[in-house]
């Protein structure tokens, strides 16, 4: 990907999630071009050897991107223009993503997909992508109650270690060029113990609305009273977005009690070896690196 083609990913990126969604009844979600021109553009600085185009007659028609952290990476967004779908393009691209990944002696690649879209559950799995676990895609009103905990903090560079070993003990897991990102464009929180850290959450607000991911914790616990310390200063009713895990039934059933509402089921799909994961994980979709 070259920074010209930029508009033209962002377009692509723009047409492709709103026909899948609108078809499927749920309308538009990308309604400002900008959202594709912000992920294009970071992601190229992140990882710019695999950051890929599919051009067809000079003419960007299809993305991709790849986001290697060591033993394991990331894939996401994956998207072709609808005028160029069912004609082998994302195979294309899926097939020189994974091209890259083996050259960089990646051992397990993931990637989210949305549950209700056969085709691309279809794509992936024909080049070796298995279901792995299952999310709810959901949102909550925030209440803007003061539930300050006193083990519950805003994290700075200095915790960005710490963070990291924690990923690496439930997750399996490193990405530290991630982590610096989210403390650039969004704000973390983390919760300590006498070990040390042991939960954090980040969180990216814009308007009324909030998402959070990636947030990790050992138990129940940590991770709703992160999440409870991380929402309690936004504006009441804004739209608090996140993936639950579906096999967490007591995270699920502690949100509900915040007016969780699942709107749709993701994927979570793993090429290679993959480990469960250990703890409480809230994944992300920016950065899309695990």
């Amino acid at each position: 990907m070259r920074a010209s083609d930029v508009p033209q990913v962002s377009a692509a990126f723009r047409d492709a999630f709103n026909e899948i969604y609108t078809r499927r009844g749920y309308g538009p979600v990308v309604a400002d071009e900008a959202v594709g021109l912000v992920i294009a553009d970071t992601y190229r600085s992140l990882d710019p050897d695999h950051c890929l185009v599919l051009e067809r007659d000079g003419r960007v028609v299809g993305s991709g991107f790849l986001h290697v952290r060591g033993a394991t990476a990331g894939v996401g967004p994956i998207t072709v223009a609808p005028g160029n779908q069912g004609c082998g393009a994302g195979h294309q691209l899926m097939q020189e993503i994974c091209r890259h990944a083996d050259e960089a002696r990646v051992r397990s690649v993931r990637l989210i997909q949305d549950a209700f879209n056969e085709t691309a559950f279809a794509l992936y799995g024909a080049v070796g992508f298995v279901a792995r676990e299952v999310f709810a895609r959901a949102s909550f009103p925030s209440t803007r109650r003061p539930q300050r905990s006193p083990y519950c903090r805003r994290a700075g560079a200095a915790d960005i270690d710490q963070i990291i070993e924690l990923e690496a003990e439930l997750l399996g897991i490193r990405r530290r060029c991630d982590q610096e990102l989210l403390l650039r464009v969004g704000e973390t929180f983390v919760g300590e113990r006498r070990a040390g850290i042991r939960s954090y959450l980040a969180r990216i607000v814009r308007g009324r609305v909030a998402v959070l991911g990636p947030a990790v914790a050992a138990t129940l616990e940590e991770m709703l009273e992160l999440i409870a310390h991380a929402t309690q200063d936004l504006p009441a009713g804004t739209d608090t977005r996140l993936l639950v895990p579906a096999r967490c039934h007591d995270l699920l059933a502690a949100l509900s009690a915040r007016r969780l509402v699942t709107h749709s089921l993701c994927l979570y799909m793993v090429r290679g070896e993959y480990e469960p994961f250990r703890g409480y994980y809230v994944p992300t979709l920016f950065p899309e690196s695990g």
